[in-house]
């Protein structure tokens, strides 16, 4: 029997790699609003003037962190990822972008990975509401190596940042060399029929789809906006130059998210380009069984998303398409 390796999770990777910044850097601090971890057990025990737990007060976690950036710290405030964004949304608005401090709002458990802890706990809406605000950078890894890779990059980086991590353990797409400071990064090439561009746990189920897709004759590249804002726009649009459309695919609603950010960019470059938007229709989910089976539910699963794109790709090429596809089969 192979054995099965343990994955890290996102967040764990991430601290892990900050905690070697943390011993060099005595201005590296980390607050966390009553979240524990085991990557944080390191700094409460051997970096206690580096690592201060508030309790569940998530808006004194921000008020303590301008103070202590306004002395010269790199501060990270870590929590669940809505409690960190909607619940402290005008703290970061004012206390942190508008006076552009050196402050790193971590999340954990973008989208639906707590799934049975319903509307609460689901981060379906963040990216909209992070992305409107000056100053703020927004990365959205989508593997434990992108993640690892961004604690350099946030704590050399003295804007205001929001990373969003998954919460579960999901299996690496990058080796440990993968260079995220592009802000865009290609698990499988644009160069055929459609790119899917998607961010976070999306892109692993944009590479099953490519794969589902190449199996009735339907090229699609994958590429990772790992970077949400700013977005690499040169290098996006190089990708999407050879391909007959675009999608986006999101765990996040549509309204203001990944497809809209595209959509006006797009717009803005003058890029007249077929394009389709899947994600979170303008709905709360309150279904419980899981994750996938929220997937399943609203058209998130790789079923769902194939036959989406097919039908309509199907329109974009119309009869030459039903031909080609009545050839393969």
């Amino acid at each position: 029997m192979a054995e099965t390796k343990f994955i890290i999770g996102m967040r764990d990777a991430f601290f892990d790699a900050l905690y070697r910044l943390a011993r060099e850097d005595k201005n590296v601090v980390v607050i966390t609003a009553d979240n524990g971890a085991p990557s944080l057990d390191k700094f409460a025990q051997t970096l206690p003037g580096q690592f201060f737990n508030v309790g569940i007060a998530e808006q004194q976690m921000f008020g303590m962190a301008c103070g202590m950036a306004f002395e010269g710290k790199k501060v990270y405030c870590y929590a669940i990822a809505p409690f960190v964004t909607t619940r402290v949304h005008e703290f970061i608005k004012l206390d942190v972008c508008a006076m552009n401090l050196p402050i790193v709002a971590l999340g954990v458990g973008a989208g639906y990975a707590y799934d049975i802890m319903g509307p609460s706990h689901h981060t379906v809406e963040d990216i909209a509401i992070m992305r409107v605000q000056p100053n703020l950078k927004i990365y959205s890894p989508a593997d434990s190596t992108c993640a690892a890779a961004l604690a350099e990059i946030s704590c050399r980086d003295r804007s205001p940042q929001y990373i969003r991590f998954d919460r579960a353990g999901i299996p690496n797409l990058y080796d440990d060399n993968v260079n995220v400071s592009g802000g865009l990064l290609n698990p499988i090439e644009s160069d055929g029929d459609i790119c899917i561009i998607s961010t976070g746990i999306m892109v692993h189920q944009a590479v099953k789809v490519a794969t589902k897709l190449a199996e009735i004759g339907i090229s699609a590249g994958v590429s990772d906006v790992c970077r949400l804002k700013p977005v690499n726009i040169e290098a996006l649009l190089d990708l999407v130059g050879n391909v007959r459309g675009v999608v986006t695919l999101e765990e996040h609603y549509l309204a203001g998210g990944l497809g809209s950010m595209i959509a006006e960019i797009f717009v803005d470059g003058n890029i007249f380009k077929p394009l389709l938007r899947i994600g979170q229709a303008d709905r709360f989910v309150f279904d419980y069984g899981g994750r996938e089976a929220i997937w399943e539910k609203y058209g998130l699963d790789v079923e769902s998303v194939v036959g989406r794109i097919e039908h309509w790709y199907d329109r974009l090429l119309g009869k030459k398409r039903v031909q080609m596809r009545e050839a393969i089969l």
